[in-house]
């Protein structure tokens, strides 16, 4: 995978395909007029596999052994995949676990999550934005990002315990069926918008090059 990537339609629609199907995603789940709770670990997965195309022309291709096209094909493109992914795992593995709140505020959420903790640990207590479940071991706190209006729940202190992290999370989702409705936020408007752009630029460098797929299977040697 060499060359110029504007002048590469296969290149360039791996690299940015991916990204552009995440950010339309991410911005649709924005324009929800309600909250949407995930976990931090497939927060991170989603983010990964947008990023994968740029992975894969840029480092992945770099870290490939030049033998290993001659001696296993277009099989060494999915074992580096293969090493990517694995490397992601091991990332969201190692993290402490955090929960993902899009499209709402501290303001709107914090009820919620009172009463979430009120329901699982009876002597669950507040300080400030930081909450404490000494029952489930459970130390976390709340963040905001106010440009995007999504709030992070992060842990605090190395021990956790998983399973509870698991329970509130599953707790606090059901919960936030309740929440009452906000405006459409501009930021899911901005994302959608980008993604879509760059899907229709990458479509119509396609178009422009009408061998893209005799491109494709050259450049992973499945011609072969």
């Amino acid at each position: 995978m060499t060359g110029d990537l504007t002048g590469d339609p296969v290149r360039l629609a791996i690299a940015i395909c991916p990204l552009a199907a995440y950010l339309a995603l991410i911005g649709f789940i924005n324009l929800r007029r309600g909250p949407f709770i995930t976990s931090g670990g497939r927060d991170a997965l989603a983010l990964s596999i947008g990023l994968c195309g740029l992975a894969m022309i840029g480092p992945l291709a770099l870290m490939m052994p030049s033998w290993s096209i001659s001696a296993y094909g277009s099989y060494a493109w999915l074992m580096m995949l293969t090493l990517y992914f694995l490397m992601v795992a091991f990332f969201i593995l190692t993290r402490r676990p955090r929960i993902v709140a899009y499209n709402t505020t501290i303001k709107h959420l914090r009820p919620l999550l009172r009463e979430v903790a009120d329901a699982l640990d009876p002597s669950a207590r507040w300080a400030g934005e930081s909450l404490f479940l000494p029952s489930l071991q459970l130390h976390l706190i709340m963040e905001e990002d106010y440009g995007t209006r999504n709030v992070l729940i992060k842990s605090v202190g190395p021990r956790q315990d998983f399973t509870a992290w698991r329970q509130l999370e599953l707790a606090l989702a059901q919960i936030v069926r309740q929440h009452e409705k906000l405006s459409i936020n501009p930021y899911g408007i901005f994302l959608v918008v980008v993604g879509i752009f760059m899907l229709v630029a990458v479509c119509i460098q396609v178009y422009l090059h009408g061998d893209f797929v005799s491109l494709f299977l050259h450049e992973f040697y499945l011609d072969v």
